[in-house]
């Protein structure tokens, strides 16, 4: 035969309860407070701080988007990642500004906003040199690759504005 030792089974105390349910809860508050502290670091939650303002423009800002379109105005934007940097997130970017019947829009100002999604620290505006031929070309240094919002706008010699709005993901 074996031989079995059989040993007094513990009992469950009032201490016992009271330290596995503080431990419980101390870890579920914890828990918490890192995801707290990390929302709050990472992302403020206000993604503008004219929201007022805006509003009561939102009609004219609808009545420039139709404007817009009217126009027939569009942007093929080309964002190009350089693989050689591999320690950095370099892109080259290309913009062809055209009407509605194709032909190269001569603008100023033309700028690109590359907005990222969730951390607004690694924004950052690319203003775009003209390159002829309704094209414009810039470079920038990105934080992070992933996906990105961009904002596109540029201004007419005779004042009228184009915005052209878009996400891309970068590898």
């Amino acid at each position: 035969m074996s031989d079995l030792t059989m040993n007094a089974p513990t009992k469950l105390t009032g201490k016992h309860v009271l330290f596995t349910l503080l431990g419980f809860f101390a870890v579920v508050i914890g828990v918490n407070v890192v995801f707290i502290v990390v929302a709050l670091d990472s992302w403020t939650g206000l993604t503008t701080s004219t929201s007022y303002q805006e509003g009561l423009h939102y009609n004219a800002a609808i009545e420039q988007a139709a404007e817009q379109r009217a126009r027939g105005w569009s942007a093929d934007l080309t964002v190009v990642r350089d693989t050689a940097k591999a320690d950095s997130i370099s892109v080259t970017v290309s913009a062809l500004i055209a009407d509605k019947d194709g032909k190269p829009l001569a603008l100023e100002n033309v700028t690109l906003s590359f907005r990222h999604p969730i951390n607004e620290k690694y924004d950052q505006v690319l203003v775009l040199t003209p390159a002829g031929a309704g094209r414009f070309n810039g470079a920038a240094d990105l934080p992070v690759a992933g996906n990105w919002d961009t904002r596109l706008t540029a201004t007419a010699d005779n004042g009228v504005g184009f915005r052209q709005d878009g996400s891309l993901w970068i590898k």
